[in-house]
């Protein structure tokens, strides 16, 4: 007897225990044809197209962006699809998505900018900035630094493993609705002063959502200022990225493309539109920010050395030092680092998750390539990022 309710709730149970990095799969086939076509002619933009069009003809994406930085520096950015699936007009690099979990890697950045200026010093703790009357059961909760915070090695868990996560999850199988809507200050307050860590995790890789949206919070209590402030103030503005932002302006609100199903949430169709994700201020900091393709261009271009001249030239080679190994990927303060196939460069990347977007950011420091994928459905498998770098790094070797 088929019981049609049992996936579902099997994938909530895995989901509760894992994160998107490790759910995600990023899928990547042998470049070699590719590689060939390149160096024999083709186009990137033909390559791209190769990699774009099925998933558009298909159904699978409402809409893809794909933003290229190559080794000269020189940027590329195509779109495809439509903003809107009934009416909408073919995206482009001023077309704003949802950027998930790539988030963190802006706070991550934030916190290292902090650092540099003597606002925060390295091993600043949560004890330290909550003060005296934060006096969690385990008092090792209360000794978590913000770097632990920031490479997810702090012994927080994904997400609170509590009744309350569970039925916020399974309403989100039905609705969509953002799952941590609920942890507010008061209840992100309320699991840190109950929760008792695994000492065994200690300094280990466990991809935290909970511990990245506290990261953002500790940062804005720090300076009394919001988290949406500081990063406009010491990200945003200083690498022109003038439409990144977590609180979008009116007319930004009309350049943001519609959300869809994809394939989450499993009751509900895919391709039906839903409301992007809302978040409050002590989960801001997991994946609260919204941004472009031109805007994300500019952001590799700095991750990859070509400097905006700005105040962070210098900060952030710091960010992308690997920290920690879990299996075959390196974790850095932001970023996840992995060989896609064995005779490939390194790549470093984020893939954000939200209910109807997604977003990959990738690239290969040794070749200086970048790119930037953003898509307006809800994708597990991430199928352009990745083959798309290793095709040009392949493409330009002798």
């Amino acid at each position: 007897m088929k019981l049609p309710w049992i996936q579902p709730f099997l994938f909530l149970l895995v989901l509760l225990q894992n994160s998107c990095s490790v759910l995600s799969i990023r899928e990547v086939s042998d470049p070699a044809e590719a590689i060939s076509s390149l160096k024999s002619g083709a186009t990137l933009k033909s390559e791209v197209d190769i990699l774009v069009n099925p998933l558009i003809d298909s159904g699978e994406n409402v809409s893809v962006v794909v933003g290229i930085v190559m080794p000269d520096a020189r940027t590329y950015v195509y779109g495809y699809g439509k903003t809107e699936l009934s009416s909408g007009s073919t995206p482009d690099g001023k077309s704003i998505y949802s950027v998930g979990s790539v988030s963190k890697g802006f706070v991550s950045l934030l916190l290292f900018r902090m650092i540099e200026e003597g606002v925060i010093h390295r091993n600043e703790t949560i004890g330290d900035i909550l003060g005296p009357d934060f006096k969690p059961e385990d008092e090792n909760v209360a000794r978590i630094t913000l770097l632990q915070l920031a490479s997810h090695s702090s012994g927080l868990p994904m997400h609170p493993h509590t009744i309350k996560l569970a039925y916020t999850f399974s309403c989100f199988l039905f609705t969509g609705n953002n799952f941590y809507g609920y942890i507010d200050t008061t209840e992100g307050m309320k699991y840190l002063n109950s929760f008792h860590l695994d000492k065994e995790q200690i300094g280990k890789y466990t991809y935290s959502n909970i511990g990245a949206g506290l990261l953002g919070y500790l940062l804005a209590k720090k300076t009394d200022k919001p988290l949406a402030e500081l990063l406009q103030d010491k990200i945003f503005r200083p690498l022109g990225m003038s439409d990144t932002a977590i609180t979008l302006s009116d007319e930004q609100q009309k350049r943001l493309v519609v959300g869809y199903c994809g394939d989450q949430p499993f009751f509900r169709f895919r391709n039906t539109p839903l409301e992007p994700w809302k978040f409050t201020c002590f989960m801001e900091g997991t994946g609260a920010a919204y941004s472009t393709a031109d805007d994300l261009v500019l952001y590799l271009k700095e991750q990859l050395g070509f400097p905006a001249a700005s105040q962070l030239d210098a900060i952030i080679p710091k960010t992308q030092e690997i920290q920690l190994h879990d299996d075959k990927i390196g974790v850095a303060s932001g970023w996840l680092v992995e060989k896609p196939l064995q005779n490939t460069n390194e790549i470093y990347f984020e893939y954000g998750l939200t209910s109807v977007f997604n977003c990959y950011l990738g690239f290969d420091r040794e070749h200086k390539i970048g790119v930037v994928v953003l898509r307006n459905n809800f994708n597990w498998r991430e199928k352009i990022g990745h083959n798309l770098i290793t095709r040009i790094a392949g493409s330009i070797q002798k």
